[in-house]
């Protein structure tokens, strides 16, 4: 008799994870630039940054839909935050210089506040991805076009 293995991991595919990933960083996008059309306040940078961390969260899952949760969070926050501390050389003012549209990624200058929201945002990623990353219902129960066994259980 085999020793007992796992029950089966089963996730959506490759391709239904992509597809809703680029739904995700569309929302955030979106999103993003509706925050830029309000008054300036703590909470609305806050929310962008935020955003910000899920942004690259979607973008590092669309690139390897495969990985964990909590890697994809650790490189969020990780990408986040090297961005935020590029701000302290003035690298990045040099690029919003010569391309002020970049301001929407290198920001404008460095606020530890931000870090904090890159966490949260990390922390928000771990179930936003496995919600992404869940397989879709189906009238049997799983095992639908749209769904992949990375195991199978032991009988």
């Amino acid at each position: 008799m085999s020793p007992s293995r796992p029950a089966a991991s089963v996730i959506a595919s490759p391709r239904a994870v992509r597809v809703r990933t680029v739904i995700g960083a569309i929302v955030c996008v979106a999103l993003g630039l509706g925050l830029q059309l309000l008054d300036r306040s703590l909470v609305i940078d806050l929310l962008g940054s935020v955003l910000y961390v899920l942004l690259v969260g979607m973008l590092v899952l669309l690139i390897r839909p495969s990985l964990a949760a909590p890697a994809v969070a650790a490189i969020a926050f990780a990408v986040a935050a090297l961005v935020e501390l590029l701000q302290l050389t003035g690298i990045s003012a040099a690029i919003v210089d010569a391309v002020p549209l970049a301001r929407l990624v290198f920001g404008s200058a460095f606020d530890p506040m931000d870090l904090v929201a890159y966490l949260v945002g990390a922390v928000l990623l771990v179930p936003i991805v496995a919600v992404i990353r869940r397989p879709g219902a189906s009238p049997e129960g799983g095992g639908g076009p749209g769904i992949q066994k990375t195991s199978t259980p032991a009988r």
